[in-house]
């Protein structure tokens, strides 16, 4: 018969090998440093091996210790992920994003970070928020003197229109004609039709109607309804492009770039929640970038 697992020693060695220091580990338990010794002492007893080494005053661990070490710690991180979603007890984190953003890259792809993360919630805020601060990680594409405010990505610009649209487009002269679909307000730096048909080399001709709509997520809704033809940025149409509801008629290479910032709130940073957004951020993010090469 076996014998049951020592929880409490385990729990102690943890902590002295976190912090390789019994007087450390005592005093993060409220224990002395003699009760964490014996208790140590009894979990290498029941092992049948030496978990620590002790000369001239310093703490290390065997390499039977090192082994073991990161799978108790994991064991411990999932009894308390275990407790916490019995109790409900979430963790919440608050993104400020773009608009366009949000709808077109950020939301369609959240379901994949609950998957893997189904402890933390996340309340998705809008530009307004970004402005106000009441946010906890932000996206924005105003590069600002915030300190800790880090370049995130890049992506640049294509024209995108619907299947039945695009049946019309075997070349960007075709576009004359068309209705081409623009935001009103755009950041500075950002093209227009004018600069990319100048790119295409072609000549607007004077049956081109041009139709400017609010924000981004407007254009890009006009599009997918075949009402005409929208310049837009690349990272943004991804998933529309996949889903088929959008095609990139040309395959023009185009010199301008679209930054987006990535900023954390002073008492977000360091947090489990915080962390872990952005490790999975980033990696939509890279994988997203390779499928455009």
């Amino acid at each position: 018969m076996k014998r049951s697992l020592p929880l409490n020693a385990l729990r102690v060695f943890q902590v002295a090998a976190q912090h390789l220091s019994f007087t450390k580990a005592s005093e993060e338990l409220s224990l002395t440093a003699a009760a964490v010794s014996q208790q140590v002492k009894l979990l290498e007893q029941y092992l049948g091996v030496t978990l620590f080494v002790r000369s001239n005053n310093k703490l290390s661990l065997t390499p039977a210790g090192e082994r073991y070490f990161p799978r108790v710690r994991e064991a411990f991180r999932a009894l308390q992920h275990a407790t916490d979603q019995l109790l409900d007890q979430k963790l919440s984190l608050r993104v400020a994003v773009p608009a366009t953003f949000g709808t077109k890259w950020l939301v369609p792809r959240l379901f994949r970070f609950f998957d893997r993360h189904p402890d933390i919630d996340v309340a998705v805020l809008t530009e307004a928020q970004i402005d106000a601060g009441a946010w906890d990680v932000a996206i924005d594409d105003r590069h600002g003197d915030e300190p800790g405010q880090d370049l995130l990505v890049g992506t640049d610009y294509t024209p995108v229109c619907s299947p039945a649209v695009a049946a019309a487009l075997s070349d960007p002269v075709d576009l004359n004609g068309q209705t081409l679909l623009h935001e009103r307000y755009t950041r500075r730096g950002a093209p227009d039709w004018s600069a990319w048909m100048a790119l295409a080399g072609v000549r607007l001709a004077g049956s081109t109607r041009e139709m400017g709509l609010g924000d981004g997520t407007m254009m890009l809704q006009a599009a997918i309804e075949g009402q005409g033809v929208a310049l837009a940025q690349r990272l943004l149409v991804a998933y529309d492009v996949a889903a088929g509801r959008l095609v990139e008629p040309f395959a023009l290479a185009t010199p301008w770039r679209h930054a987006y910032y990535l900023s954390i709130a002073a008492e977000a940073r360091g947090k489990p929640q915080t962390l872990a957004f952005c490790d999975w951020l980033r990696g939509e993010l890279g994988a997203d970038i390779k499928g455009e090469a």
